[in-house]
């Protein structure tokens, strides 16, 4: 394989200069998180529009667009990605055969299947699934010899119906537009994920390769010193310039390569061929033992999201086999409190005057979460909030960041 790197030295890190995994608390002073008038409105503006934390423009209401979240996971890849048969076919759409028709109403469903061509559609309908909170994988019904996972049904408000799931055809295996919910027949919709900039993924695994060759180059530069930002993020400071790895591609090669470790293997590397060379060299990066693993992967799985989005279980179990992760969710734990409280950043706050913006540090489990902590189980739910959260800071560093 050919492939360009930027820096052409080789290296093998074995050490990580990491003070805390998101700096030492140094506020000058504490402040009432109420109390802050933020930029992020006016930043929010400039990239496009606002979003209110918690509730994403334009994706209803409990019902949102992205799904419930705290519902979820994942079985085999034929199984969850799944939708809901070959009926409306489209034959201008890209989308794979076993991903089905669109269906249901704006904001709990996308358009009805009978709307025109869906050519261009990125992982369409793939659709919020009833699933275990802990291991997510979904849940399935058989009809007629198939396996159906079982779809969560949303009513006509786009609100989620708690643990009802749309009917199948028992003759086809299509979704059904009706359930009975407490002894009355009412119309449900499904709910599409929305991966947003998280379509990466569905790069070729060659560019999967190439991003992760960059990252690796970045991070075993001769005498760098590597940490991570508030939201998880890897920076490399070296000969006195400061950098992060930003990219969405380079962030979800290295999630996937972390990810894909197995039992205490905390070292990273890949082999290529450099742009006019002729002999493979290696990249390798270990991971020290400060680290945890699984919220270094939630930051870098955060890093290839969108800022304004929200990343919920399903997102990330419809992920996972798309770009080859296999590793075993059920086991993580995750407590928002532990990890944010007392880490604090550098953020513009708006004084009395309402012109003047001054520096000042925050608490990021008061500033961005209310000082309220998460009340998902542990395993794949639990990862999924980490991920979100981790998505949550970022956003909110980038909205209000000194610049």
């Amino acid at each position: 394989m050919k492939t360009t790197v930027k820096i052409k030295q080789i290296v093998t890190a074995t050490g990580f200069a990491l003070a805390v995994m998101f700096g030492a608390p140094v506020a000058t002073h504490y402040i009432n998180v109420s109390s802050l008038d933020m930029i992020s409105q006016a930043h929010a503006e400039d990239e496009g529009g606002y979003k209110q934390k918690g509730k994403p423009a334009g994706k209803g209401s409990a019902g949102h667009k992205g799904g419930a979240g705290n519902d979820a996971g994942k079985g085999s890849k034929d199984v969850i990605l799944k939708g809901k048969g070959d009926e409306n076919s489209d034959p201008l759409s890209d989308r794979p055969a076993w991903a089905g028709a669109k269906g249901g109403k704006a904001g709990a469903g996308g358009k009805p299947g009978t709307s025109g061509s869906k050519k261009g559609d990125l992982y369409g309908d793939l659709y919020v699934l009833i699933r275990d909170p802990i291991t997510g994988v979904a849940a399935t019904e058989t009809i007629n010899g198939v396996v159906y996972p079982k779809v969560q049904a949303y009513d006509a408000n786009g609100a989620l119906l708690v643990g009802v799931w749309i009917p199948r055809d028992p003759a086809t295996g299509d979704l059904l537009k009706t359930a009975v919910v407490n002894g009355v027949s009412v119309n449900v919709f499904p709910a599409e994920v929305d991966f947003g900039r998280l379509s990466v993924a569905r790069a070729p695994a060659k560019v999967t390769e190439h991003s992760l060759t960059e990252a690796l180059s970045k991070l075993t530069v001769t005498g760098a010193v590597i940490t991570l930002d508030a939201a998880g993020r890897f920076v490399i400071t070296a000969g006195g310039v400061v950098t992060t790895i930003d990219s969405p591609l380079e962030n979800l090669a290295l999630y996937k390569a972390i990810a894909n470790l197995t039992g205490t293997d905390r070292t990273i590397s890949v082999t290529t061929t450099l742009e006019g060379g002729s002999t493979p060299v290696t990249y390798s990066y270990t991971i020290p033992d400060s680290v945890n693993i699984d919220l270094l992967k939630a930051g870098l799985l955060a890093a290839s999201g969108d800022k304004y989005g929200v990343i919920t279980l399903d997102t990330v179990m419809y992920i996972n086999p798309i770009v080859g992760v296999t590793d075993d969710l059920s086991a993580v734990t995750y407590d928002r409190k532990t990890t944010y409280d007392g880490k604090f950043v550098t953020v513009l706050v708006k004084q009395g005057d309402g012109v003047t913006y001054i520096a000042t540090q925050v608490n990021l489990y008061d500033a961005v979460f209310g000082g309220v902590n998460d009340t998902t189980t542990t395993g794949a739910t639990d990862f999924a909030t980490a991920v979100n959260d981790a998505l949550q800071v970022l956003e909110f560093v980038h909205d209000n960041e000194v610049r």
